[in-house]
C-alpha cells in the first residue's frame, strides 16, 4: 500500500505539475507582457537640438526681415528727401508730416527737410515746417527703425516721387542758393556789407551729363552740410577762412582745402558729411 501510495502519490504530483491550476492558467497569457511594456523614452538631446535649429532659423529669418525693413525705411526717406528738394525748387508739393521711430523707443515728429543717403535725415520739428520752425534736428540714419507717414494719401497724389535727373540749370540754381543760405545763417548781410560771401564754382568738364550732374548735386549738398557742421563746431569764422569751394571731376570723391579755397573732386564713391567735414577742418588748421 505504501508502494502503491507512493506510486499514486507520485502520479498525482506529476499530474499536478502537468495540469495548471486555475490561478496559473489565468496568469499564463500575461507572461510575455514584459516585452511589450517598455516604451522608448523621448531623448531630450535631439529635441533640444531640434529647438536650437528652429531658433537659429527664426533668427536668420528675422535678420532677413530687418534687412528688408532697413531698405524700405531708406527708400521712404529718400522719397521724402526728394519731395523736400522739389519743394525747395519752387514746385507746389504737399506738406508731409512724418514720425521717425528711433532706437530705444524714442520718436520724432516733423517734416523731412533734407536726406543724405545712408547717413542722416534733417528734420524740421513740429508741424510748422522749416520756414516757420526754429527747431531742426539731424538724425543719424542708423537709429531710425521705422517711418510713419501721417497723411500718406498725399503721397499717392504725386505723379512722380522718384527723384528726377537734375538739369544743368537745376545744379546752377543749387550752387547759388546753398552758399548764400549758409552765409546768411552765420554772417547775415555779408554780401551787402562788402564782405566775401561763400561761393560755389564748377568745372563742368566730365560732369555735364545725367550721372555727372546727379553726382555733382549730391556732392554740393554734402559739402553744404559739412561746412554747416564745421561752423557750428568751430565757430562762424570758418566761413571767412573758406570763402569758395570748387567742384571738378576726379578719380574719387574727396574734399581738400588750400588757402581760402576748398576743392571737391567728384568721382566714384558716395560723399559723406563726416569725411568732408574732417577734410575741411584739416585744411584750415
Amino acid at each position: 500500500m505504501g508502494f502503491l501510495k507512493n506510486v499514486f502519490g507520485g502520479g498525482e504530483a506529476k499530474a499536478d505539475a502537468e495540469s495548471p491550476t486555475p490561478e496559473a492558467a489565468t496568469q499564463a497569457p500575461t507572461a510575455p507582457q514584459p516585452e511589450a511594456a517598455p516604451k522608448p523614452p523621448a531623448p531630450p538631446k535631439p529635441q533640444r537640438a531640434q529647438e536650437t535649429r528652429k531658433q537659429q532659423q527664426e533668427d536668420e529669418d528675422m535678420e532677413g526681415v530687418q534687412r528688408l525693413v532697413s531698405r524700405k525705411v531708406e527708400r521712404v526717406l529718400e522719397q521724402l528727401g526728394t519731395l523736400a528738394t522739389r519743394a525747395r525748387s519752387g514746385e507746389e508739393v504737399p506738406t508731409i508730416t512724418v514720425t521717425l521711430h528711433l532706437a530705444h523707443g524714442h520718436s520724432m515728429t516733423g517734416e523731412v527737410v533734407d536726406y543724405v543717403p545712408r547717413e542722416s535725415v534733417l528734420m524740421a520739428l513740429g508741424k510748422e515746417g522749416l520756414r516757420r520752425s526754429e527747431s531742426v534736428a539731424y538724425v543719424d540714419l542708423s537709429t531710425v527703425v521705422a517711418v510713419a507717414v501721417g497723411n500718406a494719401e498725399k503721397l499717392l497724389e504725386l505723379t512722380q516721387l522718384v527723384r528726377p535727373n537734375p538739369t544743368r540749370q537745376d545744379v546752377v540754381t543749387l550752387l547759388e542758393k546753398l552758399p548764400h543760405a549758409l552765409t546768411e545763417q552765420f554772417w547775415p548781410g555779408e554780401a551787402s556789407l562788402g564782405g566775401k560771401p561763400l561761393r560755389f564754382e564748377v568745372d563742368w568738364v566730365g560732369l555735364d551729363d545725367e550721372p555727372g550732374r546727379r553726382a555733382l548735386e549730391s556732392a554740393v549738398n554734402v559739402t553744404c552740410h559739412a561746412l554747416r557742421a564745421l561752423a557750428q563746431e568751430q565757430g562762424r569764422e570758418v566761413l571767412r577762412r573758406i570763402t569758395s569751394v570748387r567742384f571738378l571731376r576726379g578719380r574719387d570723391t574727396r574734399a581738400a582745402v588750400e588757402g581760402e579755397t576748398g576743392t571737391v573732386t567728384v568721382g566714384p564713391g558716395e560723399p559723406t558729411v563726416s569725411a568732408f567735414r574732417k577734410a575741411f577742418a584739416a585744411g584750415i588748421r
